[in-house]
């Protein structure tokens, strides 16, 4: 199982892990947010919007 994920995480290109994930598998990703029990995938989403909008504001 973990396994898929840490291969996962190694192809794309934006990778995010939970904050009570693996240690191997946090230190794969190129984000950890917070665990699940703390909104760690909407953080996760949010973060990435941000990011985009940032980007967009560039050009």
């Amino acid at each position: 199982h973990y396994k898929n994920d840490l291969s996962m995480l190694r192809f794309a290109g934006a990778s995010v892990a939970m904050g009570n994930g693996k240690p191997n598998i946090k230190e794969a990703a190129r984000y950890v947010t917070t665990d699940n029990n703390h909104h760690g995938v909407a953080k996760a989403i949010y973060s990435a919007i941000a990011y985009n909008n940032e980007l967009l504001k560039k050009q």
